[in-house]
């Protein structure tokens, strides 16, 4: 054998790999790919199959989750709805004073209650005009897009989001519930289905013809399909619910709710509600929906999909329907149960090589903005100083350059929180409570359930700790509560 030959031969062979590789990256760098995300509302930690739970069924955002990859560390930037929202669409900390919506929008209304001992912040009733939000990103640079679903940052039709980068908007208006999920809805951004027509699965056919309109007209399309359900009203069909009813009882598990009281927050210790389980079904059979249509329009690897919820489950008694355990608390806490969401991102190009793996980084709601800029080759607004980081690298494999995460709820939630503001530095999360001026620390590696708090026994930790979270919250210009005046509380 001649080895001139085969030398030159093997460097051939080098050199066309090299090649084909040089290319497929060149096209990823420059590639605009669709955008799908996929908002549910008031979803837990632990309401997912591939989570854990062992009562609902949701095996297509369990299939979702094999194909990409799954999140355990992920948070929404606030307890309740509308300050996460903000922070999807602006890229910032929604306590930010150019945001200003530490709380959900509506709240207002309960911030003037006298028997609290803080006066709560005022908060924006909107999402304000001036931030160039991830939608307007997208649409300044070709693609369509398109809003379906549940808006909550406005309260009047100036802030819908037709007026916020969305071409069309479907169902998108001021109200954070859809007063009933069965048609008729009275909701002025969707027209009345059949007397009875349930809204998610209405909704899923929405995000399905948008798709399939999309795919004719060859534009890249930005989808934000922002689900009303799992939030109250607690209403599913009576098929779906005569099903789960069947399963609670073939797993025997208790027909009702089971509390129990830790260290002052009663939470929720049990799966049990059918009719919250069949609102889960329907909500994993539009997630089904819209990949069967991705993979029938062969537009699955050219897609990047986000799956993800806007704060933790409803666990407080009066509210709770599901349960967060292991996490601590549920919606309106800063606890875990009430900030740690599921999150699945899919995008086949960087995802493929490891899909089905498990990233315990921490990563927060206001990272979506520049992860999905970064993803779709597009350039940040100028005007837009977003606060997050961009996660694509993880997507590969690789990590981020990122310390600390931070929170500020500086408000009284209607499920007994307190106002409060915390940070997350590595394996340690620090909660500073305004009320009672306390600190606790945990160590969410060894104690996911914040039993142990362990501030007494680390001062040093949290001295530089809340250092750190304070001089954030003062780059922000962030709001807060102040001692209520005790003339006012006689």
């Amino acid at each position: 054998m001649n080895f001139k030959v085969v030398k030159h031969s093997v460097l051939f062979a080098l050199l066309v790999c090299s090649s084909i590789q040089l290319k497929a990256q060149l096209k990823i760098d420059e590639f605009k790919p669709n955008v799908v995300f996929i908002l549910v509302d008031d979803l837990g930690w632990m309401d997912l199959g591939v989570q854990g739970s062992t009562f609902y069924q949701t095996p297509r955002v369990d299939e979702l989750a094999s194909n990409g990859l799954r999140f355990t560390d992920a948070y929404a930037a606030n307890p309740v709805c509308s300050p996460t929202r903000a922070s999807i669409m602006s890229g910032k900390d929604p306590a930010d004073v150019s945001v200003n919506i530490s709380n959900w929008i509506g709240a207002q209304l309960y911030e003037k209650r006298t028997n609290q001992a803080l006066i709560q912040p005022g908060v924006g009733d909107h999402l304000p005009l001036e931030e160039i939000t991830m939608a307007e990103a997208f649409q300044q640079q070709g693609y369509t897009t398109q809003f379906i679903g549940k808006w909550h940052l406005g309260e009047t039709e100036e802030f819908w989001p037709e007026k916020q980068g969305f071409d069309d908007n479907i169902a998108g208006w001021s109200r954070g519930n859809p007063g009933s999920f069965f048609a008729p809805y009275n909701n002025p951004r969707i027209s009345d289905g059949p007397d009875g027509e349930y809204l998610p699965y209405r909704l899923g056919n929405e995000a399905v013809s948008f798709i399939e309109q999309s795919a004719k007209e060859k534009d890249p399309f930005f989808l934000f399909l922002s689900m009303y359900n799992v939030h109250t009203p607690i209403e599913a069909p009576k098929d779906l619910v005569a099903r789960f009813e069947k399963r609670r009882d073939q797993l025997k598990l208790s027909k009702k709710g089971t509390y129990k009281l830790d260290e002052g927050v009663e939470s929720r210790t049990n799966q049990s509600d059918p009719t919250y389980a069949a609102m889960i079904w329907a909500m994993d059979s539009v997630v089904g929906m819209v990949q069967d249509k991705l993979d029938e329009l062969n537009l699955t690897k050219e897609t990047a999909i986000v799956f993800f919820s806007d704060n933790g489950g409803l666990s407080s008694p009066g509210y709770g329907v599901t349960s967060n355990l292991p996490l601590r608390g549920g919606k309106g806490f800063l606890y875990e149960g009430g900030i740690r969401e599921p999150l699945i991102i899919r995008y086949d190009p960087l995802t493929s090589n490891h899909k089905g793996s498990v990233v315990a980084e921490p990563v927060i709601s206001y990272d979506f903005y520049p992860t999905l800029l970064d993803i779709a080759n597009l350039e940040k607004p100028k005007n837009q100083n977003l606060e997050g980081v961009s996660l694509k690298p993880l997507l590969s494999n690789n990590t981020v350059a990122r310390e600390s995460i931070f929170w500020h709820y500086p408000h009284y939630s209607p499920q007994k929180g307190k106002p409060g503001s915390a940070i997350r530095k590595g394996d340690f999360k620090l909660i500073h409570f305004y009320e009672s001026n306390e600190d606790e620390l945990y160590n969410l590696k060894k104690d996911i359930g914040e039993k142990n708090n362990i501030a007494k026994a680390n001062p040093q930790l949290v001295k530089e700790l809340k250092y750190e979270l304070f001089q954030h919250l003062e780059k922000i210009n962030a709001s807060y509560p102040v001692k209520r005046p005790e003339k006012l509380d006689k």
